[in-house]
């Protein structure tokens, strides 16, 4: 059996069996909604405060112990490896032999070798659970990275610093990626004393001769002595620190983490997301609760396929569950439009509001803000561009099957396309057949006999112009009738600029309020004046520029001439 396995660019030797123990590959919950887990799979709990996150990782951590009564997840299934339990405690433990018994004593655990008998043919992990089940909370993680009591180099090793500290392999992996958040190496000084504390500074390195190892060891200690040490340090490094300890036993198969980002800035809390992903074997599963998009951030752009969502709410005493399946964040995060967007943030808002481009989610949101903060109260909404409507059907089903309140506000011109209508109608849980009838008329209303060009007419009245002088250039009303051969004449660019005013009047318009009413009771709204610049006209341009150009000539927000875009901002976020 091959018993290694890879700890960043090295390769370590497994204490004991390959990925012994099991992993959980069922959660219930307490509203009987199951979901199966994959072995490598990475669960983020995400919601509101007090939705139940960071209470479905105690439960699971009780449960892989025995059936209990809990809160949130009712109960798991635990699919177990083949393999000794006993031999796998004899390679990683302190094995006291007390005759009829042995007493296994290791890194967090104390197992009496009677108390596994029933290893096989219990349902849950049980007294071995501390073996393949970690539990990362706050004050585990803040605490763990205190000093180390000092061993000797082949003892059994009960604390997380002691990998690092007696192996070569664990000690490099720990100190990169340390590095990588804070830019200092991070050192286990086990000529300390009676303990070994983690040291920060930078890599030790000697040019000049000693005279014995044991000079060299000295001169070696005396500048860790002068560099600080993690557990005097804030929370955010020790925080981190204490993740990245529990990260390095490579024979745990479950790990849960409560708020990785807790105490760090968002640029190391999206390097905790990376390093979770990058460090998680095939084999190694974990279930995380977060409020940061940066720690989910960091694990799609390393492991996409491996992250599954479950957003829990609450409504008084029950809980909702949404799950988004691998595959499917797997497809928005390959987009990469939407992966550089704020979509992620969407996740811990009340509702959410998709709009065509970044310029539109900017003037929105603006609008928003200043009607929720005139009636004394703070906006909820989060307002996410699309990077245009092909895109949109595609987040709108993400987004809902977390069951996150979406809203979609596109350009009145999304009619003009009827494969990405029907998507975006079809993707709000709409029948396409209910909306065909009145969609085809106002279809039929907008065309014109010279939206498209025949190619032998252009060929043609070209020629004809071009014949009428033997001059060598043409003049300014020859180009001028020569543009006007190959012009298209579209109605829906007088619509785009007029919006619903500008329908023909009678059936399209009839039609059109029809239709309307039905895509406004699910969050469709489209834009009555045709597109954003069109609010207010006393401004030109398009984009960004006219956005910043409104917002320098009219700088009070309660200017009339915002007035029909809060309208129309209050009908959307009501």
């Amino acid at each position: 059996m091959d018993n290694t396995t890879t700890i960043g660019e090295e390769n370590v030797v497994l204490t004991g069996e390959e990925k012994m123990g099991g992993y959980i590959s069922k959660l219930v919950f307490n509203n009987g909604l199951e979901i199966s887990i994959k072995e490598n799979d990475i669960v983020v709990f995400v919601g509101p405060n007090n939705a139940g996150k960071s209470q479905s990782l105690k439960d699971i951590y009780e449960l892989c112990d025995s059936k209990k009564t809990t809160t949130v997840v009712k109960d798991i299934e635990i699919i177990k490896r083949s393999g000794s339990i006993t031999d796998f405690l004899d390679t990683v433990s302190t094995v006291d032999d007390h005759g009829g018994y042995k007493n296994y004593s290791g890194l967090g655990y104390n197992i009496a070798s009677h108390t596994i008998s029933n290893y096989r043919t219990n349902k849950y992990f049980g007294s071995t659970r501390p073996l393949f089940v970690t539990y990362l909370d706050t004050l585990k993680r803040l605490t763990i990275s205190n000093p180390a009591p000092l061993i000797t180099r082949k003892a059994a090793k009960s604390n997380p610093i002691h990998y690092a500290a007696f192996d070569r392999t664990y000690r490099k992996w720990l100190s990169d990626n340390f590095k990588k958040a804070f830019g200092k190496e991070i050192i286990p000084h086990t000529l300390n004393g009676g303990n070994i504390p983690l040291c920060i500074g930078d890599a030790v390195k000697f040019e000049n001769e000693f005279s014995d190892e044991q000079e060299r060891q000295e001169a070696y200690a005396e500048v860790l002595d002068t560099y600080k040490q993690v557990q005097s340090q804030g929370d955010g490094i020790k925080s981190f620190t204490g993740i990245l300890l529990y990260l390095m036993i490579d024979y745990y198969c479950t790990f849960l983490i409560d708020e990785p980002e807790s105490f760090l800035h968002p640029p190391q809390a999206n390097i905790m997301g990376r390093i979770i992903g990058q460090t998680l074997q095939e084999k190694q599963q974990a279930f995380i609760s977060t409020h940061s998009e940066e720690v989910i951030k960091g694990l799609l752009d390393v492991c996409p396929g491996r992250v599954k969502i479950v957003r829990i709410t609450r409504e008084e005493d029950s809980n909702n569950f949404s799950v988004l399946e691998n595959d499917r964040f797997n497809e928005i995060w390959n987009d990469p439009l939407l992966k550089y967007s704020n979509i992620m943030s969407s996740l811990f808002h009340k509702e959410v509001v998709l709009c065509e481009s970044d310029s539109d989610c900017k003037m929105y949101s603006i609008i928003d803000n200043n009607i929720k903060q005139s009636e004394g109260m703070y906006s909820e909404t989060l307002f996410v561009h699309c990077g245009g409507k092909h895109r949109m059907a595609k987040i709108i089903k993400a987004l809902l099957s977390l069951n996150i309140c979406v809203k979609l506000v596109p350009d009145i011109d999304v009619l003009n396309d009827e494969t990405v209508f029907k998507g975006i109608i079809e993707a709000f849980g709409i029948d396409w057949d209910s909306v065909k009838s009145s969609y085809n008329t106002i279809v039929s209303n907008l065309h014109s006999p010279k939206e498209k060009i025949v190619r032998n007419d252009v060929c043609t009245n070209v020629n004809r112009i071009c014949e009428k002088s033997n001059n060598q250039f043409l003049s300014s009303n020859e180009l001028k009738e020569i543009r006007g051969t190959i012009s298209v004449i579209s109605k829906w660019d007088a619509i785009k600029k007029g919006g619903v005013s500008a329908l023909p009047a009678g059936d399209a318009t009839v039609a059109f309020k029809n239709m309307n009413n039905i895509l406004k009771d699910v969050g469709i709204f489209i834009v009555p004046v045709g597109e954003l610049e069109c609010f207010v006209k006393e401004v030109g341009g398009h984009g960004p520029e006219w956005t910043n150009s409104v917002l320098e000539t009219f700088p009070d927000l309660q200017n009339e001439v915002y007035d029909e875009i809060k309208e129309f901002v209050r009908m959307i976020c009501s």
